[in-house]
Protein backbone atom coordinates (compact mmCIF):
# COMPACT_ATOMS: atom_id res chain seq x y z
CA UNK A 1 0.00 0.00 0.00
CA UNK A 2 1.42 3.35 -0.59
CA UNK A 3 0.53 6.45 -2.64
CA UNK A 4 -1.32 5.95 -6.11
CA UNK A 5 0.05 8.04 -8.75
CA UNK A 6 -1.46 6.56 -11.70
CA UNK A 7 -4.89 6.22 -10.33
CA UNK A 8 -5.53 9.15 -7.75
CA UNK A 9 -9.50 7.76 -6.52
CA UNK A 10 -7.29 4.81 -4.66
CA UNK A 11 -5.94 7.41 -2.62
CA UNK A 12 -9.23 8.73 -1.12
CA UNK A 13 -9.57 9.08 2.75
CA UNK A 14 -13.01 9.44 4.87
CA UNK A 15 -13.33 12.53 7.08
CA UNK A 16 -15.15 12.17 10.28
CA UNK A 17 -17.05 15.88 9.53
CA UNK A 18 -16.32 17.49 6.22
CA UNK A 19 -19.66 15.93 4.10
CA UNK A 20 -21.69 18.94 4.73
CA UNK A 21 -19.16 20.89 3.20
CA UNK A 22 -20.08 19.45 -0.27
CA UNK A 23 -23.53 19.61 -2.10
CA UNK A 24 -23.28 15.48 -3.40
CA UNK A 25 -22.14 15.33 0.82
CA UNK A 26 -18.81 13.03 0.03
CA UNK A 27 -16.77 12.33 2.80
CA UNK A 28 -14.12 11.36 1.11
CA UNK A 29 -10.55 13.59 0.39
CA UNK A 30 -7.97 13.15 -0.96
CA UNK A 31 -4.93 11.86 1.29
CA UNK A 32 -3.14 14.52 0.39
CA UNK A 33 -2.29 17.61 -2.45
CA UNK A 34 0.41 19.71 -3.41
CA UNK A 35 1.06 22.95 -5.43
CA UNK A 36 3.16 25.83 -5.90
CA UNK A 37 1.71 29.47 -5.88
CA UNK A 38 3.72 32.56 -6.20
CA UNK A 39 3.15 35.84 -4.95
CA UNK A 40 4.75 39.11 -6.98
CA UNK A 41 5.26 42.43 -6.25
CA UNK A 42 1.99 43.51 -8.09
CA UNK A 43 0.05 40.88 -6.16
CA UNK A 44 1.87 40.72 -3.05
CA UNK A 45 -0.79 39.30 -0.31
CA UNK A 46 -1.74 35.87 0.65
CA UNK A 47 -5.56 37.48 2.07
CA UNK A 48 -7.24 36.50 5.05
CA UNK A 49 -8.51 32.53 4.36
CA UNK A 50 -9.23 29.68 6.62
CA UNK A 51 -9.34 25.71 5.42
CA UNK A 52 -10.58 22.51 7.24
CA UNK A 53 -7.40 20.73 6.61
CA UNK A 54 -3.84 21.22 7.93
CA UNK A 55 -1.00 22.91 5.98
CA UNK A 56 2.41 23.01 5.10
CA UNK A 57 4.13 25.74 3.41
CA UNK A 58 7.45 25.31 1.93
CA UNK A 59 9.69 28.33 0.96
CA UNK A 60 11.06 27.43 -2.62
CA UNK A 61 12.62 30.46 -3.83
CA UNK A 62 12.59 34.44 -4.60
CA UNK A 63 11.74 37.25 -1.57
CA UNK A 64 11.02 36.34 1.72
CA UNK A 65 7.52 35.76 3.03
CA UNK A 66 5.68 36.54 5.81
CA UNK A 67 2.98 34.40 7.40
CA UNK A 68 0.50 35.71 9.94
CA UNK A 69 -1.60 33.01 11.42
CA UNK A 70 -4.22 33.55 13.79
CA UNK A 71 -5.93 31.41 16.01
CA UNK A 72 -9.91 32.80 16.00
CA UNK A 73 -11.08 31.07 19.03
CA UNK A 74 -8.80 32.23 21.66
CA UNK A 75 -7.92 35.25 20.04
CA UNK A 76 -4.12 35.02 19.19
CA UNK A 77 -1.76 34.98 16.93
CA UNK A 78 -0.44 31.33 16.69
CA UNK A 79 2.70 31.84 14.97
CA UNK A 80 4.37 34.87 12.93
CA UNK A 81 6.91 33.46 10.32
CA UNK A 82 9.08 34.79 7.84
CA UNK A 83 9.78 31.89 5.23
CA UNK A 84 12.85 32.94 3.44
CA UNK A 85 16.91 32.26 2.54
CA UNK A 86 18.18 33.67 5.62
CA UNK A 87 18.17 31.02 7.96
CA UNK A 88 21.08 32.45 10.22
CA UNK A 89 18.74 35.62 10.20
CA UNK A 90 15.44 33.58 11.48
CA UNK A 91 14.09 32.60 8.49
CA UNK A 92 12.41 29.05 8.28
CA UNK A 93 11.97 27.07 5.64
CA UNK A 94 8.67 25.60 6.44
CA UNK A 95 5.47 26.87 8.54
CA UNK A 96 2.60 24.57 9.91
CA UNK A 97 -0.42 25.33 9.56
CA UNK A 98 -3.24 23.87 11.47
CA UNK A 99 -6.65 23.29 10.24
CA UNK A 100 -9.12 26.27 11.80
CA UNK A 101 -6.43 28.72 11.92
CA UNK A 102 -6.54 32.08 9.85
CA UNK A 103 -3.84 32.86 7.65
CA UNK A 104 -2.95 35.59 5.85
CA UNK A 105 0.66 37.49 4.51
CA UNK A 106 2.99 38.78 2.22
CA UNK A 107 6.21 39.18 0.39
CA UNK A 108 8.79 41.48 2.59
CA UNK A 109 10.78 44.11 0.76
CA UNK A 110 12.90 46.88 2.28
CA UNK A 111 9.43 48.54 3.07
CA UNK A 112 9.16 45.84 5.90
CA UNK A 113 12.59 44.97 6.93
CA UNK A 114 15.72 46.61 7.38
CA UNK A 115 17.48 44.11 5.85
CA UNK A 116 19.21 45.33 2.82
CA UNK A 117 19.88 41.60 1.53
CA UNK A 118 16.36 41.69 0.49
CA UNK A 119 16.64 43.91 -2.37
CA UNK A 120 19.99 42.19 -2.87
CA UNK A 121 17.60 39.36 -3.89
CA UNK A 122 16.97 40.78 -7.27
CA UNK A 123 13.32 38.95 -7.52
CA UNK A 124 10.04 40.03 -7.74
CA UNK A 125 8.45 36.91 -6.44
CA UNK A 126 8.22 34.46 -4.03
CA UNK A 127 7.77 30.82 -4.42
CA UNK A 128 6.01 28.91 -2.16
CA UNK A 129 4.76 24.98 -1.90
CA UNK A 130 2.16 24.20 -0.44
CA UNK A 131 1.04 20.44 1.15
CA UNK A 132 -2.87 19.84 2.46
CA UNK A 133 -3.78 16.81 4.12
CA UNK A 134 -6.33 15.81 4.14
CA UNK A 135 -6.09 16.80 0.44
CA UNK A 136 -7.42 19.84 -0.47
CA UNK A 137 -10.90 20.59 -1.42
CA UNK A 138 -12.64 24.12 -2.35
CA UNK A 139 -15.83 23.00 -0.14
CA UNK A 140 -13.63 23.34 3.00
CA UNK A 141 -12.02 26.77 2.46
CA UNK A 142 -13.58 29.71 2.93
CA UNK A 143 -11.68 33.33 2.59
CA UNK A 144 -12.58 35.07 5.89
CA UNK A 145 -14.84 38.26 5.70
CA UNK A 146 -14.79 41.51 6.85
CA UNK A 147 -18.22 40.51 9.07
CA UNK A 148 -16.35 37.40 11.15
CA UNK A 149 -13.02 39.53 11.88
CA UNK A 150 -15.38 42.37 13.84
CA UNK A 151 -17.88 39.38 15.02
CA UNK A 152 -15.01 37.22 16.43
CA UNK A 153 -13.60 40.33 18.17
CA UNK A 154 -16.95 42.00 19.56
CA UNK A 155 -18.53 38.38 21.01
CA UNK A 156 -15.12 38.32 22.93
CA UNK A 157 -15.73 41.84 24.56
CA UNK A 158 -13.33 44.10 21.98
CA UNK A 159 -14.80 46.55 19.77
CA UNK A 160 -11.67 47.22 17.80
CA UNK A 161 -7.74 46.34 18.28
CA UNK A 162 -4.62 46.27 16.55
CA UNK A 163 -4.49 43.04 15.31
CA UNK A 164 -8.18 43.18 14.42
CA UNK A 165 -6.70 46.13 12.12
CA UNK A 166 -4.02 44.24 11.00
CA UNK A 167 -6.35 41.32 9.87
CA UNK A 168 -8.61 43.67 8.29
CA UNK A 169 -5.94 44.73 6.06
CA UNK A 170 -5.86 40.92 4.40
CA UNK A 171 -9.84 40.93 3.83
CA UNK A 172 -10.80 39.65 0.15
CA UNK A 173 -13.81 41.71 -1.52
CA UNK A 174 -16.67 40.59 -1.75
Amino acid sequence: TGFNCTNPTKNLINTNDRSQNRPDHDKRRNTITSIHWAPTLKSSSLLLGVNCSDHIHYYQGGLPFKYLLYDPMNLKIVEEVILGPDLDKGHKLQVCVPGGVWKCGHILTTADNDDANVDKLNYEYSLIGEAVAPGFDYHDFAWVKEEQVRDTFQNKGYKSNEMMKVLLAYIHES
